[in-house]
């Protein structure tokens, strides 16, 4: 890891840190081009969570003790014409990414020099949030002196603060999320059926809590948007429970089953939480409801089912055969 050089270094630096602030003012010493980073949006840099910030790119991370993975907002704002590209989006619109535990990846690569950034605010999305520590890298970088890097690591960074990036100016933020199974009761669901709005979703699948090993969570989702035709599976239910908070906590009976899935057969890496509650039978006529969160999206808002049925059954099983996928 590249070391701030020396107090007398972090002092000589401080005035470079106008043209990485919020200040407009450009240095009045010329800046030699530090030409354009050349990792690509969404790539993980090698190192993981012990690589250093680099300037251009704002890297975001998930510690290896975290047991979720964390799903990103992007909001991105051009200062004095900055511009850059964004995961899943533009500078102008903002974007999303997700970053597994143990896993950095490059959220936005900003192309200009002093005077101009792209300013970054970063929102957490997921389950089990502790807090993330920021560490800044400024590239001392004017003509008549040394290139050092000073490297200013900042912890319990408050949500919503924003930061520039530009060819002097490199962020790295590192999530820590920790999310406790709670208890729950030994029972299993099943499940099948649509709703129309705002999507056309069709499910299916099963999810629930086992006797042996105690408490251990399985389950398979099955989800097709008919809208846009994505399918979406999660091959192995990691939570499985009452949910304390949120759509449907509100009944004895809901439960909510949480894995990571697959889109259209791509990396199961995208977070799937689907809530659903038995009300009774037949399922349209007393009110079964369920709701769907695909990547930080609300595909499902919470709404009585339109076809199909769920079942709470109030019982304990033996551990499933293994899923063949």
């Amino acid at each position: 890891m590249r070391m701030m050089r020396s107090a007398a270094l972090a002092v000589s630096a401080t005035a470079f840190l106008a043209a990485c602030s919020d200040s407009p003012t450009a240095p009045s010493a010329p800046v030699r081009n530090l030409g354009t980073p050349s990792f690509a949006i969404g790539d993980v840099p090698d190192g993981l969570v012990d690589n250093v910030p680099t300037v251009g790119r704002f890297t975001i991370c998930k510690t290896e003790d975290s047991n979720v993975s964390g799903v990103f907002t992007i909001a991105t704002e051009s200062i004095n014409g900055g511009t850059g590209d964004v995961a899943g989006g533009t500078v102008a619109t903002g974007g999303s990414i997700t970053v597994a535990p143990g896993e950095c990846r490059i959220a936005v690569v900003a192309n200009n020099h002093s005077g101009s950034a792209v300013r970054v605010t970063i929102t957490e999305t997921s389950a089990g949030f502790v807090g993330p520590v920021v560490e800044q890298l400024i590239e001392d970088d004017f003509e008549d002196q040394p290139p050092p890097a000073v490297i200013t690591p900042e912890a319990n960074v408050a949500p919503g603060n924003p930061y520039d990036v530009n060819l002097i100016h490199g962020v790295r933020l590192t999530y820590r999320n920790i999310v406790e199974i709670p208890p729950a009761a030994c029972d299993f669901s099943t499940f099948g059926g649509f709703v129309l709005t705002p999507n056309n979703i069709s499910y299916g699948g099963n999810a629930g809590r086992i006797s042996d090993p105690p408490g251990f969570a399985y389950g398979d989702l099955n989800f097709v948007n008919h809208t846009n035709g994505d399918h979406i599976h999660v091959w192995n239910v990691t939570d499985y429970g009452h949910p304390d908070t949120g759509p449907l906590s509100q009944y004895p009976d809901s439960r909510l089953a949480f894995g990571l899935g697959s889109v259209n057969g791509g990396p199961a890496n995208v977070e799937v939480e689907w809530r659903f509650v038995d009300l009774g039978e037949p399922a349209k006529k007393v009110g079964d409801a369920v709701y769907l969160k695909v990547g930080g999206v609300v595909l499902i808002p919470e709404q009585v089912v339109i076809g199909g049925n769920i079942q709470l059954h109030p019982k304990c099983k033996k551990a499933p055969k293994a899923e063949k996928h």
